[in-house]
């Protein structure tokens, strides 16, 4: 929802005073009903609350699943709670940049896929994921569509049961080119897919290059099979050049018996925004803007105003993978091959243990599979901690049903002209999905 008065007068009510920041503390000091917060400051011009301005070191990866978080910075989300990244736009890093210059401080918050750290909780002990936005479903093994080869649907088609259909499609490999990302997060699921015909995939003639330089390979046909990691290159190949799917993860999960212990699970992996764990304890609620931020995003994302929001992430996403994308494409690629969870998606992922895509269902899947390979020594791994989303999640819905209890109370009582100043104020920012900032106001209205 957009301000109904510009931005820099909105800024100046909210921010005109400088007071100290309510953190997530405060949810642990308030009473169950909002006129009886111990914590709650007198309603004078005087000790307002406030919304300091912070800047923050942001990167992406290039992929589109992941730089659309350049949209918050586009849209004037992140003005409007305060934020000001130090850079025009997201620094977008490579996949294997990404835990090192996070853990070194040159970047706050970056996008990761998070099967990259999966395989090393032993030892990348304090990466945060603060935000799951996504799961990628989009691995594809591609044949160019002129090409010999049979793809599973094919096999299938001809009278074939999955399990044959599949060892018959991966047979077809042995010793051709394939390409494969430098970085280690295909290596599980190209693992499961040769694992269909009994072969390791070291017996294809696997070409380690990026993304681009795959697209280029598959399109002068000077490999056999394309296997970008990229949601963008496997659009350019399938959908703008005719490349046929062999084996990919939509096909697996269409054709193979899928639980919440299915083997598929464990080549599911949710895309991410993530910080330090010191990152998170030294500025909490730095961390609670940004989500909210990134949450009102999605909204508009899917909303009404979908194409315009796609038609100004396209130049960006255009700029850095070679590509040509539009919003029709783009919305393909958030629906299909990266499905989204939105602001009321996260309780299925954080609560609802029957959702086979849960954290710790997910999670706790890899990770017993990654001890029984070897890939991670058996001790305990705490996923309550590892997903910090999950308690900003918590925090901020905390923060809305506690507004929410203020938004009903303000129906019912007349407020004073500075009361009301202060309680709109708090309305503007729970609009904007800042429901931490829409509780401070709203408390201090009602103080």
């Amino acid at each position: 929802m957009r301000l109904s008065r510009s931005r820099r007068k909105f800024l100046k009510l909210a921010g005109a005073i400088a007071s100290t920041t309510v953190g997530a503390s405060l949810l642990k000091g308030c009473a169950n009903t909002p006129s009886s917060s111990s914590s709650a400051q007198p309603a004078q011009a005087s000790s307002r609350p406030t919304v300091p301005e912070v800047t923050i070191a942001q990167g992406t990866v290039a992929y589109t699943n992941h730089a659309w978080t350049m949209l918050p910075q586009k849209l004037g989300y992140l003005a409007d709670v305060g934020i000001k990244p130090k850079t025009e736009t997201p620094r977008v890093l490579l996949d294997q940049q990404v835990v090192p210059l996070i853990q070194k401080g040159e970047v706050d918050f970056n996008t990761l896929f998070f099967g990259i750290v999966a395989q090393s909780l032993d030892k990348v002990t304090n990466i945060r994921p603060v935000l799951v936005y996504s799961f990628w479903q989009g691995n594809t093994i591609l044949a160019a569509p002129d090409s010999p080869y049979k793809t599973v649907d094919d096999f299938i088609a001809e009278g074939m049961p999955w399990d044959k259909a599949a060892a018959a499609t991966m047979a077809q490999l042995k010793d051709k080119q394939l390409t494969t990302q430098p970085n280690p997060s295909q290596v599980p699921w190209l693992d499961m897919a040769f694992g269909f015909a009994n072969m390791k995939r070291q017996e294809a003639k696997l070409v380690a290059v990026e993304d681009p330089k795959a697209v280029q390979l598959g399109l002068a046909k000077q490999v056999d099979f394309v296997a970008p990691g990229g949601a963008v290159q496997i659009y350019q190949l399938q959908y703008q050049h005719n490349f046929r799917s062999i084996m990919s993860t939509r096909q697996m999960m269409k054709h193979m018996k899928v639980e919440t212990n299915s083997p598929v699970n464990n080549v599911l992996n949710y895309d991410t925004v993530v910080c330090t764990e010191e990152y998170l304890q030294s500025n909490r609620d730095t961390v609670l803007r940004y989500v909210s931020a990134l949450y009102r995003t999605m909204e508009t994302m899917f909303g009404s105003e979908q194409e315009q929001t796609f038609v100004k992430y396209a130049p960006f996403i255009n700029a850095n993978t070679g590509a040509e994308m539009n919003p029709e494409s783009i919305k393909f690629i958030f629906t299909e091959l990266d499905p989204f969870f939105r602001w009321q998606d996260q309780a299925k992922v954080y609560t609802d243990k029957s959702f086979r895509l849960q954290y710790e269902n997910l999670y706790g899947f890899h990770i017993e599979n990654y001890i029984k390979n070897g890939t991670l020594p058996k001790q305990d791994y705490d996923l309550g901690k590892l997903f910090a989303g999950k308690q900003i999640w918590q925090e901020l819905a905390d923060y809305q049903t506690k507004s929410d209890q203020f938004i009903a109370k303000a129906k019912a009582e007349t407020l004073s002209a500075e009361r009301k100043e202060l309680f709109d104020t708090g309305q503007r920012y729970y609009d904007m999905m800042d429901y931490l900032d829409a509780f401070r106001f709203m408390e201090a209205a009602f103080a």
